[in-house]
């Protein structure tokens, strides 16, 4: 019987699980003002996390600023941190399709498709891009990206349903009153936004979602913290990556702040806080105080 079965292209490939790249993802969430941005912008801190791309959806790139301080303070090039600004769900889609390629391309160390990538996307000169004498030193060292931060996806789902509903947010008059979201909407929205946290998450890189918080008070007073996302969405998306983070500011005395994240979920006082991760016995607390991508990477290693 197995003597008819084709195998010139297998239906499925093993490997050994020595072969996984030990590549994070990992959904960081907190109110605003927590330094979730900065959390992200510290995987520049880890050589193994550079290059970086941060994809803005909300403006938060200038606290990227803070991270190009220390960058210089330890003698690291912020020049390989980029930024791409997203204003709307099809630009983030977008990007997802070059980053595809570059990581492609970045695996086969094929220099030339990384420097013609890099110049359409910094939007050089076609002179400069149609000539690999001026490319080469335009982009002697092109980028080879690690990281992809998304911040934040609260916003990508905002995004999401503003193109379901047809608005387009640059040119939507601000006394317009757009259209309500109906169920099948939602639904929509759902699996769009499942389906691209999905895929940034199979490609190989660490990614990082950063999420606004959003609360409740059920019957008993107990307060429940959970990613702002609507409905089922906010857990469905908890589901699809490695690390769930809360991350919160805790006043001290003497005017100090510790900025702790909770990493595993549970009742804290009377507060329910959902956090997971998969650091097993690497991880020797419920938490970690004043955290940066040093920490998780050094949780993700084996």
């Amino acid at each position: 019987m197995a003597e008819n079965i084709p195998m010139a292209q297998p239906l499925f490939v093993m490997r050994s699980i020595a072969e996984v790249e030990p590549y994070q993802n990992i959904l960081i969430y907190g109110s605003f003002g927590a330094g979730k941005t900065y959390l992200a912008g510290t995987a520049a801190l880890v050589p193994d996390m550079r290059d970086i791309l941060y994809i803005s959806l909300e403006g938060g790139e200038k606290t990227l600023k803070e991270i190009a301080r220390i960058c210089k303070k330890y003698d690291i090039d912020s020049s390989r941190i980029m930024v791409i600004p997203v204003s709307s769900y099809k630009q983030y889609s977008y990007v997802y399709e070059f980053l595809k390629i570059h990581l492609k391309a970045r695996d086969e160390n094929n220099i030339d498709t990384l420097r013609k990538l890099e110049a359409q996307v910094k939007n050089l000169p076609m002179d400069i891009r149609n000539d690999p004498a001026k490319l080469a030193e335009a982009i002697p060292e092109p980028l080879k990206f690690k990281t992809v931060i998304s911040d934040s996806l609260t916003e990508a789902q905002k995004y999401c349903m503003y193109q379901i509903l047809g608005i387009d947010p640059a040119r939507q008059k601000i006394d317009a009153e757009p259209d309500s979201a109906e169920w099948k909407d939602w639904g929509s929205s759902r699996e769009m936004i499942q389906f691209l946290v999905r895929r940034y998450r199979d490609l190989p890189i660490n990614s990082i979602f950063i999420c606004s918080r959003d609360s409740e008070q059920d019957a008993k007073k107990r307060y429940h913290y959970y990613p702002s996302l609507p409905g089922k969405l906010a857990k469905d998306v908890q589901g699809l990556v490695d690390t769930v983070g809360y991350l919160e500011n805790i006043p001290q005395e003497g005017g100090k702040v510790v900025r702790r994240c909770y990493l595993t979920g549970g009742m804290y006082g009377t507060t329910s806080i959902a956090a997971k991760n998969r650091y097993g016995t690497k991880l020797h607390s419920l938490w970690l105080d004043n955290p940066t991508m040093k920490d998780f990477y050094a949780l993700g290693q084996d």
